[in-house]
Parts: C-alpha cells; sequence; structure tokens
C-alpha cells in the first residue's frame, strides 16, 4: 500500500504487508487513523493516516476481511470476514472486545448507528443481522433478499438502514422496529455499494454495472441515474459537506461529482487495476481510493 503527497506527487511511504491489493479502507473519524484490509489478507492493518507509520495489526481472523468500520466516536472498529464472524476492536488498545457469531457464510460489510449502539452486519447467506453492541447479543435478524447482500448503511439520523443486494435491489429497513420500509429497483445487476448524503436527504448507490443511482428519501423516487463510468461502479461516498460524492469503478478512476448539480467535478487517474474502495477523510480534505492493484492513493479534494 502506498500514500502519496497529493501536492507534488511524489511517494511518501509504502506501506508494506499486502501482495494481493488492498480490498477495502477506513479513515478513524478523528482522522488519524487508515484501516485496511487485503484481497487475500485475514488481517486488518492500522496506520497512522498522516505520517503512514504502522500502528498495529489486528490478526484474529481465520479469512479475508471484506469490510472494516468505526463506530461514530472512533473507540470501536468492526471487521468482518470470510469466515463468517464479526470482530470489535478497541480502538487505542488494539485488544479484541467482541467477537459476534451468526453469520452461516462470510461477512461482506457492516456499519455502526449513529449512536453506537447497534452494529449491522450483512453476509452471503442474504440476511442482516443486528448486534447490540455492549453485550454482543444477537437483536435480530432481517430477511427478504433472496441474494447475498453486499452493503448496508444507516441513514444519518439513525431511523432507516438500507441495504444492497445481488437480487439488484436496495431494501430499506425502519432502525428502531425493523420493519420492512420498502424496495428500491432499477440496477440492472447486483448493488455493490449503498451510502446516504450527510443531510440524510439523498441515498445513493451502485451496481455491478456502470450506474450510479441517487435516490430522494422523501418520496424514494430516483433523482438522476449517472452512468458515466465504463466500467462496473463498486463504491460510492459523499463528503462530509455534502457537496461532494465520489465514485470508484474497475475503469481505474476516481470521479467527483456535485451533489447538486450532478456535474462531475474532477476525475483522478493513477490507479493500475480497479478500484474497490473510495472514502473521505473526516475533514473532507482528502479522498483516499484503493485498488486490487495494492495501492491506497491519497487525492486533495477540490474546494
Amino acid at each position: 500500500m502506498q500514500l502519496w503527497d497529493t501536492e507534488t506527487w511524489e511517494l511518501k511511504r509504502t506501506l508494506t504487508g499486502y501482495t494481493h491489493g488492498v480490498f477495502t479502507i477506513a479513515f478513524r473519524p478523528d482522522g488519524k487513523v487508515l484501516a485496511a484490509t487485503s484481497c487475500w489478507n485475514a488481517t486488518v492493518q492500522l496506520s497512522d493516516a498522516m505520517t503512514g507509520e504502522p500502528k498495529g495489526t489486528l490478526t484474529r481472523h481465520k479469512r479475508r476481511v471484506d469490510r472494516v468500520s468505526f463506530s461514530s466516536d472512533g473507540k470501536l472498529l468492526a471487521s468482518g470476514s470470510g469466515d463468517g464472524l464479526v470482530l470489535v476492536w478497541d480502538t487505542e488498545t488494539g485488544e479484541q472486545k467482541g467477537t459476534f457469531k451468526g453469520h452461516t457464510r462470510g461477512v461482506q460489510s457492516g456499519a455502526f448507528s449513529p449512536d453506537g449502539t447497534t452494529l449491522a452486519s450483512v453476509s452471503w447467506s442474504n440476511t442482516v443481522q443486528l448486534w447490540d453492541t455492549e453485550t454482543g447479543e444477537l437483536k435480530g435478524e432481517l430477511t427478504g433478499h433472496t441474494k447475498p447482500v453486499g452493503s448496508v448503511v444507516f441513514s444519518p439520523d439513525g431511523k432507516l438502514l438500507a441495504s444492497g443486494s445481488g437480487d439488484n435491489t436496495v431494501r430499506l429497513w425502519d432502525a428502531e422496529t425493523w420493519e420492512p420500509k420498502g424496495t428500491l429497483t432499477g440496477h440492472p445487476r447486483t448493488v455493490k455499494s449503498v451510502a446516504f448524503s450527510p443531510d440524510g436527504t439523498t441515498l445513493a448507490s451502485v451496481s455491478w454495472g456502470n450506474m450510479v443511482r441517487l435516490w430522494d428519501t422523501e418520496t424514494w423516487e430516483p433523482k438522476n441515474t449517472l452512468t458515466e463510468h465504463p466500467g462496473v461502479v463498486h463504491s460510492v461516498a459523499f463528503s462530509p459537506d455534502g457537496k461532494t460524492f465520489a465514485s470508484g469503478s474497475n475503469d481505474t478512476k476516481v470521479r467527483l461529482w456535485d451533489t447538486v448539480t450532478l456535474e462531475m467535478k474532477q476525475t483522478f487517474t493513477g490507479h493500475m487495476e480497479g478500484i474497490t474502495n473510495v472514502v473521505f477523510s473526516p475533514d473532507g480534505r482528502t479522498l483516499a481510493s484503493n485498488s486490487s492493484d495494492g495501492t491506497v492513493l491519497l487525492w486533495k479534494v477540490p474546494n
């Protein structure tokens, strides 16, 4: 994994330990720590987000770690793996805080509720599982998707949960009663990633096609559909101020979009292979993208 100076584009540091591509990354909410996983590595590597210095390696999983996510206060990190487990870690000490075992197949993604009391995890077994982060007990299981669920996210106010699946749909759930609230259709293939805008007015979803769809969260009608990526879109993320969103694709490019006008603001090129994840730093000044080429690139976000 490599970090680049976004002013000079000189290589700042190489982070070792990944030989088969970087699968997912996440910033801790304070912006000081970057967590990353490898395509064929059962560990989570923690690095200083500014210097690239290693801060620790989390090693309890038995198979590839597919997703990592931080709680909103930054105190906890959840990692989901092909071993079917969700492990929760203390981000200061690196100690394992809990093991959530309930999925019968590999875990693909997870998300903390805004208040940190619930962790939602999704897997190849078509379900969304809900965990009490204090006790580790299973609070409930959401069923309805007919194919594996690949992504899950809470709305900023914590009232809704959205999940994207291989059945080409996004399902909406009441985050208090866990009752279904609706199903969004229109993607021709697997929904890979879902993300709410910071103000909660828009939900973005992307699929194995080259499609990015934006949904109005009041009416749940599509606001627009963007198809500028010629390759599969794997990830989408909103900037903290909500003015910009980013998409990363198999075409090796990261694109930035104006949330209001939907005009493309910029295209970042530099990866040699497909991009698997994009994420903004908490201050919104930096966008990180990771790729199956084994690199993480840090981009300066234009004003």
